[in-house]
């Protein structure tokens, strides 16, 4: 699912469809969406509901949809609720993971983040918690913690705050992160990966925060994204404004053995970890998702709109392939 963003036509929301026996890319509906979309994401337990982040003349809002079944053949999305109560710019929302028993929404603004419940059956939104770190924090992005559903992360200007959803309070800070995106591994407890204008991906983690465990080249620009793949968590997505997608491997020793360094013996990977670039886009690449349904498969957006679907190589498909049997 892609959205658009154009100040003088109509707004749409794209849904593509890939064959991953023929390669081809299709666009297998189209809805209005009045609307700039600055960001969108979809729900992991309905694929027909999503939320965005759009804007009109400056002012910014957040809300969440549900597309039209197939079957009634509409080009209209249904409004499920909006998310109001933001006085500053909203950046994203983040969906949880913890499945529809409790859908929660995290929706973060520069200055505050907001965790909604939401009724998806009731069509309707409720602030459970807001959490507002200070002026002093411009906060661009974040991360619910796969493992804790009471634990998130944002990334601001100058560090990576861990929130306790229960205190509302900080647990944790890495100072001085200068990052612009952040992503947990979905396998290992306590370790997750920032980029940031030094081109570099590093990973951390919490339970020291005082050195990286693995530092990867990164882009050879700013590294705008990174993505642990969902099923194999020794393979990583990076994109940057360099105009590349980057799949990394990681020795999973760094990650298992964190506990035994010192600030002295935080490596770089001495092996080769690039796996392959993969070089289709001309522009900066600001979005990456891997498939759920198919984590060999991944999707990148790019700043002058183009989408492009690709496949890790085929001896790490496998791998993939026989990890998740």
């Amino acid at each position: 699912m892609v959205g658009t963003l154009s100040l003088r036509e109509e707004n749409e929301v794209h849904l593509v469809k890939y064959s991953a026996s023929t390669g081809d890319v299709t666009c297998e509906g189209l809805y209005a969406h009045q609307h700039e979309i600055w960001d969108l994401a979809s729900c992991p337990f309905d694929p027909l509901i999503f939320s965005t982040v759009h804007a009109s003349a400056g002012d910014f809002g957040a809300s969440v949809w549900r597309l039209p079944d197939h079957s009634k053949r509409s080009s209209q999305l249904e409004k499920l609720a909006d998310l109001n109560g933001h006085t500053k710019k909203i950046k994203c929302t983040l969906w949880s993971q913890s499945g529809r028993e409790h859908p929660q929404l995290l929706s973060i603004d520069e200055e505050a983040l907001h965790v909604w419940d939401i009724d998806v059956s009731g069509r309707s939104v409720q602030v459970d918690k807001k959490i507002s770190p200070g002026v002093l924090y411009h906060m661009r992005s974040g991360a619910w913690d796969p493992h804790d559903p009471m634990s998130v992360a944002t990334v601001s200007d100058s560090c990576v705050q861990f929130w306790d959803l229960r205190s509302t309070k900080q647990a944790q800070a890495l100072e001085n992160a200068h990052a612009h995106d952040l992503d947990f591994n979905p396998q290992k407890q306590h370790i997750f990966a920032t980029v940031g204008d030094e081109s570099q991906i590093l990973l951390w983690d919490k339970r020291n925060l005082g050195y990286f465990l693995l530092e990867l080249p990164g882009h050879s620009h700013w590294t705008w994204r990174v993505r642990y793949n969902p099923k194999c968590d020794e393979f990583l997505l990076s994109s940057g404004t360099d105009s590349l997608v980057n799949l990394w491997t990681v020795d999973a020793s760094h990650e298992d053995n964190a506990g035994a360094r010192s600030p002295e013996d935080s490596p770089r990977a001495h092996i080769d970890p690039l796996l392959r670039s993969y070089n289709g886009h001309e522009d900066s690449v600001y979005g990456i998702a891997w498939s759920l349904k198919e984590p060999w498969i991944f999707a990148s957006l790019s700043y002058d709109g183009r989408v492009l679907v690709d496949s890790v190589p085929q001896h790490v498909a496998k791998h993939i392939k026989l990890v998740t049997q």
